[in-house]
């Protein structure tokens, strides 16, 4: 019988040990294997085996049986010439992300480039060749001009009523006496129903009139104008978008996104590169530093090599057709990539893994969540504490960009072993300026998904980072610390669980809007939620006043009325200059029944769920809007929300959160707004602290 017992405990521990993880790959390994190369331009790139070594790749020589380059898994073909590798990259086409990341990884045969023989037999002589030069910046984001998942919201400069705009662009090399077509992609920002054609203004080059150029609407449009022979000239180049002129209409407000300019120019390289396509003839191409490689980029992800044109060491002579793109590069024309990086190894994908709380963060702000995993794995939760970069390389091919981190959460919620993972904190700040056009960025980004709202065109919403199945709910908990340094990862760490210890007053505070009796009969009905103790009503108070009451205690702090991202209210009911004022013993849940209060991704401005998440006495857990909606449709999501609060089935706040969303009937438009962006601003984890009676203090 003994022997039985010990043979069946044998081989319990062995089935344990067969379904028990590996030990984990320590967070911050480097791949000796594998390395992402950043692309943030298109252009012919060389990667030479010194930079990859010191990039930390495991490399001796550059061998296609032993080299894999590759792009969102698709395999990229290359060059070898020597002790470098060339390929062509192509720009970011993700909005999330400034670079585009390539994989090149050891160990793998890869692909090697396509040739492809090219005459240079006599044909039309080609003296002058078509030439593409784009002008583009970045200045100003206009969220409105959303009318597609890839509208390009940052344009370059807003032309007002009886505003002149100056530019200067330099043209290198330019035929003489030749045509040129100038294309400006341009956006409506106002409208005027009434009139045909409301956006006008005279284009000027050089000095001269060429055209009036007008369109209609809240809406893109790209104006191509033909300029004359000797218009343009080599050099410097202004160009004048004049509004002055009375136009149709009396208030005329409009954007410039970019412009383009096809013109001819000589066969000759500049800064040892040409490019050029839609030409028809023989062709010789020159001015290089040294034999040049030409490639047909027709298909980018395909591009490949010409062979048979050499007609002298800088110089090549071939024919060509006007479906070719053709790139011609001499050896100071290879571009650099932005980076040369080691992947991230990390065994996130193991299906051995679990946990109920998953933590996304960055290496810099993940040491101070020691002492929230372990309280929460001593009340039995599973936790995996994630560097995002783990996820950009394991998921997303290198690419740092939402769809990776819910690329995760999808294989984690499918895969990982049971209870399946259930809440996801977000630890780390964002912004909606992704590439950082403005240098203002935070140093430790979590990115959330922008969506399309009806009101501002589009703001950020964690709400899509965990709809997992593609229904426009949330499948999973999730909730956000929008921080930005150690120091509050800290202090939120330390105030939630504090909130978890303390003890929670018997009353709830309301303060509403005094601007529309809607605001306190909502409050009102709210209030008789369940039995909704103790209900503290302050309609149109001022921050004092609001701040006084609260700081005497409530368990759950409730705003209903107009807002913004800075305050409660038209007339400053609660604002950022009164969060100061904030000393609760015992933080509130923030309920905020407003607008924008919790744009935490603003580039520019900090919102007020964010100022008083920082502040070291102010409230941990908020729930609160990215956009502007309607009570009404606020209203059904509260009205969940505030049930389940009281309820004792509930007992962590992100799981009143979930159910209140999954209450919506997202096929209405404002209640799927009202689903994308309110948002859960804490450890989705903590547990509610409820009052009990004899807590009236």
């Amino acid at each position: 019988m003994k022997k039985v017992l010990l043979l069946l405990i044998l081989l319990l521990y062995l089935l344990l040990a067969a379904c028990r993880r590996a030990d984990p790959v320590p967070m911050g390994t480097l791949s000796p294997n594998t390395a992402v190369i950043a692309i943030a331009e298109d252009g012919v790139y060389r990667l030479t085996l010194t930079a990859l070594q010191a990039a930390g790749l495991n490399l001796d020589a550059l061998e296609a049986t032993n080299l894999h380059l590759s792009s969102a898994g698709t395999a990229v073909p290359y060059l070898l010439q020597g002790e470098q590798l060339i390929f062509y990259g192509q720009a970011p086409d993700n909005r999330y992300t400034a670079t585009r990341p390539y994989l090149l990884t050891v160990g793998k045969a890869g692909a090697q480039m396509a040739q492809t023989a090219v005459s240079a037999a006599p044909a039309t002589l080609l003296n002058d060749l078509p030439q593409t030069m784009r002008l583009e910046e970045n200045n100003v984001y206009l969220a409105q001009a959303r009318r597609a998942d890839d509208s390009d919201l940052w344009f370059w400069q807003e032309i007002g009523l009886q505003q002149k705009v100056s530019l200067t662009f330099n043209l290198p090399s330019l035929s003489s006496n030749s045509a040129a077509t100038m294309r400006l992609h341009l956006w409506g920002i106002s409208y005027n129903a009434a009139i045909e054609n409301d956006h006008d203004f005279d284009l000027i080059l050089n000095g001269q009139y060429v055209t009036t150029v007008s369109w209609d609407g809240q809406t893109y449009y790209t104006a191509e104008v033909p300029l004359p022979p000797g218009l343009l000239k080599t050099g410097n180049n202004s160009l004048v978008l004049d509004n002055t002129p009375e136009g149709a209409a009396m208030v005329d407000i409009m954007a410039l996104n970019w412009i383009e300019l096809v013109y001819m120019a000589p066969a000759t390289a500049v800064n040892d590169r040409l490019t050029f396509h839609n030409a028809s003839g023989s062709a010789t191409l020159g001015g290089f530093s040294g034999a040049p490689v030409l490639l047909d980029i027709s298909d980018p992800a395909a591009p490949q090599q010409l062979t048979g044109w050499e007609c002298g060491n800088r110089q090549a002579c071939l024919s060509v057709a006007p479906e070719m793109r053709i790139t011609a590069v001499g050896p100071a024309g290879l571009r650099a990539p932005k980076e040369i990086r080691p992947l991230r190894a990390s065994d996130w994908a193991d299906p051995a893994n679990q946990a109920d709380l998953i933590i996304i963060t960055t290496d810099a702000l993940a040491t101070g969540l020691d002492e929230l995993v372990a309280a929460r794995q001593a009340q039995g939760l599973g936790v995996a504490a994630v560097p995002v970069s783990e996820i950009y390389d394991e998921f997303g091919y290198g690419a740092a960009t939402p769809e990776s981190i819910r690329a995760f959460l999808q294989h984690a919620h499918a895969q990982w072993q049971a209870p399946k993972p259930r809440y996801v904190l977000l630890v780390g700040d964002a912004t909606s300026d992704y590439r950082n056009y403005l240098g203002r960025a935070p140093q430790n980004i979590i990115s959330p998904f922008m969506v399309p709202v009806e009101f501002s065109g589009e703001t950020v919403s964690d709400s899509r980072l965990v709809d997992l199945n593609g229904d426009q709910k949330p499948d999973l908990a999730i909730g956000r610390w929008p921080v930005d340094s150690l120091a509050d990862v800290r202090s939120l760490v330390a105030r939630t669980l504090a909130y978890e210890q303390g003890t929670a007053p018997l009353q709830a505070l309301f303060a509403t809007d005094s601007s529309e009796a809607q605001f306190a009969q909502m409050a009102e009905r709210l209030a008789t939620e369940n039995s909704m103790n103790n209900m503290i009503l302050l309609n149109g108070a001022t921050a004092p006043e609001v701040t006084a009451t609260w700081n005497e205690g409530a368990w759950l702090t409730t705003y209903i009325g107009h807002g913004s991202i800075r305050r409660w209210g038209k007339e400053n009911i609660f604002n950022l200059e009164a969060v100061s004022g904030l000393q609760t013993s015992a933080p509130s849940i923030v309920l905020q029944l407003t607008c924008l209060s919790g744009l935490f991704a603003h580039p520019e401005e900090t919102s007020l769920t964010e100022a008083m998440m920082r502040h070291p006495t102010g409230p941990v857990l908020h729930v609160a809007a990215t956009s502007l909606t309607f009570s009404s449709d606020q209203e059904q999501f509260a009205a969940h929300f505030v049930r389940h609060l009281q309820d004792p089935g509930y007992t962590r706040i992100g799981d009143a959160f979930q159910a209140a969303k999954q209450a919506l009937n997202v096929a209405n438009p404002g209640l799927l707004e009202v689903s994308d962006t309110f948002s859960l601003f804490g450890d989705p984890s903590a547990l509610i602290v409820r009052p009990m009676a004899g807590n009236e203090g």
